[in-house]
């Protein structure tokens, strides 16, 4: 099978207003949808927003007497400590393909937010990494570890500066990750609109060499036009790194797809 993105957002997320069916028309592969559970979202001031689950399924429904055996149900989990219950009661309710885990926010900034170019950069970086490891550490329904890199999009870490300030704890977050079979994303939103590919480039040697073999591509995006963008170079990349699987996952199961 040809590889298909496993990180979409739809009008289901509190920031997109993209179609389902119109990432399914311009596809004839399936399409997951990883629609956005964040509580208390300091980029949506403050409001809990988590898919409406009946309504999404609803619409699932409806989709698939158009694109029969197309449609995977999808979640990114935005996770903190203190909403680790919240979060747990609502997976545990409602049934999915796919399950992303996401660092976003602090409790009172997303990471994205311009607040964090005004901080001490090393600081904040081991910061953002010691959230996560404890995060890894806790959750147990996890399939993917979306966009590694999320809480340094606004930066300009460097690849030597990453390497210095938080090789330790993404060795551990990697270790972590490896024992719970949780997959790599490769974000192109992050590698290509955000320009982190060196980074990206620059830790993949680091989980290979731990014994991580699970990836996935996901291009982040919240309008169809984003579907899919920089599969290509992501690849190319992999290629050059010695990696020649994907997985997709359907009822949190792992399926290899080679490129």
């Amino acid at each position: 099978m040809t590889y298909y993105d496993q990180h979409v957002h739809t009008y289901f997320s509190f920031d997109s207003s993209a179609e389902w069916a119109a990432y399914l028309a311009q596809t004839t592969l399936p399409v997951v949808t990883t629609e956005h559970l964040e509580f208390q979202n300091p980029d949506d001031g403050g409001h809990d927003d988590a898919p409406d689950y009946s309504a999404y399924v609803a619409e699932a429904k409806k989709l698939r007497t158009v694109f029969p055996n197309r449609i995977l149900l999808g979640v990114e989990v935005g996770y903190r400590a203190p909403l680790a219950d919240q979060i747990a009661t609502y997976l545990a309710a409602n049934d999915y393909d796919l399950t992303l885990l996401s660092f976003h926010q602090d409790g009172d900034y997303d990471y994205q937010n311009p607040y964090f170019r005004t901080v001490d950069q090393k600081a904040h970086v081991q910061a953002y990494y010691e959230t996560m490891l404890a995060g890894v550490r806790e959750v147990g329904y996890a399939d993917v570890l979306a966009h590694f890199d999320y809480g340094l999009r606004v930066l300009d870490v460097t690849p030597e500066q990453l390497t210095a300030w938080a090789k330790p704890l993404l060795t551990e977050i990697f270790k972590t990750m490896i024992a719970k079979h949780i997959a790599f994303e490769l974000n192109t939103k992050s590698m290509y609109r955000w320009e982190n590919e060196a980074l990206y480039a620059t830790v993949i040697p680091w989980y290979q060499a731990l014994g991580g073999t699970l990836f996935t591509l996901g291009s982040d995006a919240h309008t169809v036009d984003k579907y899919a963008n920089g599969f290509d170079e992501a690849k190319h990349l992999l290629h050059q790194l010695g990696v020649h699987q994907l997985v997709t996952y359907q009822q949190h199961q792992p399926s290899p797809v080679t490129f």
